[in-house]
């Protein structure tokens, strides 16, 4: 058996990539036109109008999963009604605050594509947005309890405090304020302010806190602010203003969010029971309080509370690794919120098309191996942006998300200088485009810049003659059926010689792929012959066969002479990438070590 130079013509290969767009990037693409309906959780929501929510933060440290779920979920209601969302730091507990992290706040926010309308750097109708610039508020609303005698001014040091605490330890007694300032006469309370003596101020709770409606939850029941058995010596008292001046958390929650008009409040279920107080803070002022929903924590796979050895670490250690903005969104919107689609992966945009507060009760358990899933079928998405006209964001841009990041990795290789962009200009612009044909070529297995360069070698550097020798295919064909030739002839590497008649201006993998199938088909046909000739019938089902072991033999010959037999994309993308004179440079090297490797054998074999 031998085989035939092969001619080659224009388009040999178009019947096997007419359509070289995946069933699912069609499917995420026709989604982006927004043409299904809004599921019913979806519609309800958009009946009640526009919403105010916010997020408030503390400056105390990174922006982690579950502080960025949190501003999702909120930003997504305002953005779905065509609301507001609101960004608020909450920075009154000084000692507790960060220098820098109220910057790098804002850069994850505006990284991750979510942008408050009112807030810090913006502005707003009711600025300032910066809870410690509001503190003349705060104490204006603490005094109208004192006034009304739904609060006082507490004198105890924090060394009798302390002393109780310890006293009630020792007793079994619940750990709380014993009410020792509540019964101080208005004149008295307003002479010992007067003369400058150290206070804070406390609300009088009434004999239980007040239940709510949550969202989530249902009713939430009120509960007892004291035991029916402390005859009144404990008392749950909060602290509306520090000794400093500095309103607490709760007080200058509740005054910002009815003065900001919040309408809904979504956050962790850890603040339910703070927020019986916060409903009898609005109750106290004669406001109406927000709609609460409460969702549940993100927890490991033991169900314990996520921590840093977990994966859960903060929003730019994901960003430095080259996740996209849409994936850790995408990623966080599942942690806690059901919908109606049948597919998760989704851009911002669908995640607003579909928001709702269909969130589900019970806390969530995160699993980061999804977090590659949803890059690579990001990737997939972004790749067909760049088919369109159009112009395509930065945060949805494969140049600016994979190929600068992995081109500036690669930059700090120690053998970077001796690495190869070939077919290119010597520019860092060319050299974006060249990687991003190879992520674009294996868009499927994409994940991050990290790994890019190790499972790629072969695009910048030739397989070396030890890398060819220690990994020759067996030049034979495997799993054919009785009657078939198993060792192929010695000139089949004669077949891609022909290869040199494609033009440069053809050398592409459409042509390159029908090239690879023309030599398939050449090689089953004539193992077809020798079937037929050995005396066994001929049937579809053993051509199938034939063609299975003479498309493995090939594909893997290729591979072999391209890619060191590396994974990767399709080896006809890879010539394509690598141009026509690499190529053909790469598979006169390997035909060589191949006809080195047979005559050998057969010396062998004669011996």
């Amino acid at each position: 058996m031998r085989f035939l130079s092969l001619p080659v013509t224009r388009n040999t290969g178009q019947r096997f990539w007419k359509n070289n767009v995946c069933s699912i990037c069609k499917r995420y693409a026709s989604n982006q036109t927004n043409q299904y309906p809004l599921s019913v959780a979806s519609t309800k929501l958009r009946a009640g109008g526009p919403v105010r929510t916010r997020f408030a933060p503390s400056p105390t440290g990174n922006l982690h999963l579950g502080s960025m779920r949190t501003a999702l979920f909120n930003f997504l209601l305002a953005k779905a009604t065509g609301g507001q969302f609101l960004l608020r730091i909450e920075d009154t507990d000084t000692d507790r605050t960060v220098p820098g992290a109220e910057e790098r706040l804002y850069r994850d926010l505006e990284w991750a594509g979510i942008q408050w309308d009112e807030g810090p750097k913006v502005g707003g109708p009711f600025a300032p947005y910066r809870q410690s610039e509001r503190k003349a508020m705060y104490w204006e609303h603490a005094q109208t309890l004192v006034e009304a005698d739904l609060g006082y001014r507490c004198f105890c040091s924090s060394k009798r405090l302390h002393e109780l605490r310890v006293y009630q330890s020792s007793k079994g007694l619940p750990q709380a304020y014993d009410g020792t300032c509540r019964h101080i006469p208005k004149d008295q309370s307003d002479e010992k302010a007067s003369r400058g003596e150290s206070h804070v101020i406390r609300m009088k709770v009434p004999e239980q806190w007040p239940g709510f409606q949550d969202v989530v939850y249902g009713k939430i029941r009120p509960t007892l602010t004291r035991s029916p058995q402390s005859e009144f010596k404990e008392f749950q008292d909060p602290i509306m203003v520090k000794s400093d001046g500095f309103p607490t958390y709760h007080l200058a929650n509740v005054v910002d969010d009815h003065f900001m008009k919040i309408t809904h409040v979504v956050r962790g279920s850890e603040w339910i029971p703070s927020t019986h107080m916060h409903v009898a803070m609005y109750k106290a002022f004669g406001w109406e309080p927000p709609t609460f929903a409460h969702v549940g924590l993100l927890l490991n796979k033991e169900r314990k509370k996520l921590s840093k050895r977990d994966g859960a670490i903060d929003i730019k250690t994901y960003r430095d690794a080259g996740y996209f903005p849409e994936i850790i969104t995408n990623f966080v919107a599942l942690l806690g919120w059901s919908h109606d689609r049948s597919y998760d992966v989704m851009g911002m945009q669908e995640l607003i098309d579909n928001a709702s507060m269909k969130y589900t009760r019970g806390d969530s358990v995160v699993t980061f191996e999804k977090l590659n899933f949803i890059q690579r079928k990001h990737a997939a998405r972004y790749k067909e942006l760049r088919r369109s006209d159009e112009p395509i964001p930065p945060s949805q841009d494969l140049i600016e998300l994979a190929a600068k990041p992995i081109l500036n990795r690669m930059k700090i290789l120690p053998e970077f200088e001796e690495l190869i962009f070939y077919n290119c200009e010597n520019n860092d612009a060319a050299k974006e485009n060249y990687i991003l044909a190879i992520i674009s070529a294996g868009i499927q297995n994409y994940t991050l810049p990290e790994t890019f360069y190790s499972n790629h070698k072969y695009f910048f550097a030739a397989p070396t003659t030890l890398d060819l020798e220690s990994r020759t295919p067996p030049h034979k064909l495997h799993s054919a059926p009785e009657g078939v030739i198993y060792p192929v002839p010695s000139d089949f590497t004669n077949s891609f010689d022909a290869l040199s008649s494609i033009s440069p201006e053809n050398w592409n993998a459409p042509e390159l792929k029908g090239f690879t199938n023309l030599v398939v088909d050449q090689g089953t046909m004539l193992s077809t012959a020798e079937f037929t000739a050995s005396g066994k019938p001929y049937t579809e089902d053993a051509q199938k066969v034939i063609k299975k072991s003479w498309m493995k033999l090939v594909h893997a010959y290729l591979r072999w002479a391209i890619a060191g037999g590396q994974s990767g994309p399709d080896t006809a993308d890879i010539m394509a990438i690598l141009g026509r004179e690499e190529s053909l440079r790469r598979l006169g090297a390997a035909k060589k070590i191949m006809e080195d490797r047979l005559r050998t054998l057969e010396k062998a074999e004669v011996v």
